[in-house]
């Protein structure tokens, strides 16, 4: 792999104790990629299995102002990269559980390849992956490290027939980390996952010392962390993923109290229903009062 001259890491030898906002902070690793255009090709290197050579231009197409307030336009911290000009990413950082990450990932999957202007041929539709990385795979059965996911003929297993290999997602399990397969832990690919999973400075100082590029995202790393902006949003992010969860929790225990409720009183048609009906789910809630929590 083409590697850039040493950035300065010495500042590595006084950094000591746990990282205040890791990688898997979505902000942070935002940031991180949208300052360093050097990073985003060597980990797009090692996602797709290329050099880093191979990679002679990366723009990211939705850059945000990094240190500015997010607002409803840029909740979202997803990366749309045009690379090369000849392939379409989008690339996004998940460590929060999201039950329905198979249908968000196809949705901008689908979103990114149709990205032709009206009036063009189909045949200029650039080839596009949706890239997650996951605390845990989406599917409780998959317990594989990296997996890939194409449009495939499934009726002959023994001779797959890929319909195009120009749409696909690919799933980067962090919680597989320790599940590898031998030859894996010396690819690029492990030293990025660890790289994500590291939650202290010594762990980024010893990854560094092994790889050149993590030396260059140590010290856009440390000059991140040390912006005062930048970790005003991270802090933002955190507390809203917090409140995420707890709102999702939160709804779950009053969908369940009111399920409750209608079981002891022996109204399965109005349950069924209700399930099928957000509207009168929310009406029966009113009607027991969970909704201003005189039924919790």
């Amino acid at each position: 792999m083409e590697q850039n001259q040493n950035p300065n890491t010495s500042f590595l030898q006084n950094m000591s104790g746990p990282l205040d906002y890791p990688l898997t902070n979505d902000y942070m690793f935002r940031a991180l990629m949208q300052s360093s255009n050097s990073s985003l090709r060597h980990l797009l290197a090692a996602l797709l299995d290329i050099t880093y050579g191979e990679i002679f231009s990366c723009e990211i197409l939705n850059p945000i102002i990094l240190g500015e307030a997010i607002d409803h336009k840029t909740c979202v911290m997803d990366i749309r990269v045009r690379m090369n000009n000849d392939r379409l990413i989008n690339l996004e950082m998940q460590m929060y559980p999201f039950a329905a990450w198979p249908n968000r990932a196809l949705f901008y999957l689908c979103r990114l390849y149709c990205s032709i202007e009206r009036g063009q041929d189909y045949g200029n539709a650039l080839p596009s992956v949706h890239i997650g990385i996951l605390s845990k795979s989406p599917f409780p059965d998959v317990h594989k490290f990296y997996s890939k996911y194409e449009l495939a003929d499934t009726e002959n297993p023994e001779n797959i027939h890929v319909f195009t290999g120009n749409f696909s997602i690919h799933v980067l399990d962090l919680s597989q980390l320790d599940n590898v397969p031998e030859e894996q832990p010396s690819s690029e690919i492990f030293t990025w996952a660890r790289l994500f999973r590291a939650t202290t400075w010594e762990e980024i100082k010893m990854l560094a010392e092994e790889n050149k590029a993590i030396q260059e995202v140590s010290e856009h790393l440390h000059i991140l962390t040390k912006d005062e902006k930048i970790r005003l949003q991270c802090e933002g992010r955190e507390m809203y993923e917090r409140d995420m969860a707890s709102a999702r929790g939160d709804g779950k225990r009053i969908i369940n109290r009111l399920n409750q409720l209608l079981l002891d009183d022996d109204r399965l048609d109005d349950l069924k229903r209700a399930v099928k009906d957000p509207d009168y789910q929310e009406q029966l809630m009113q009607e027991y009062g969970i909704i201003s929590g005189r039924g919790l």
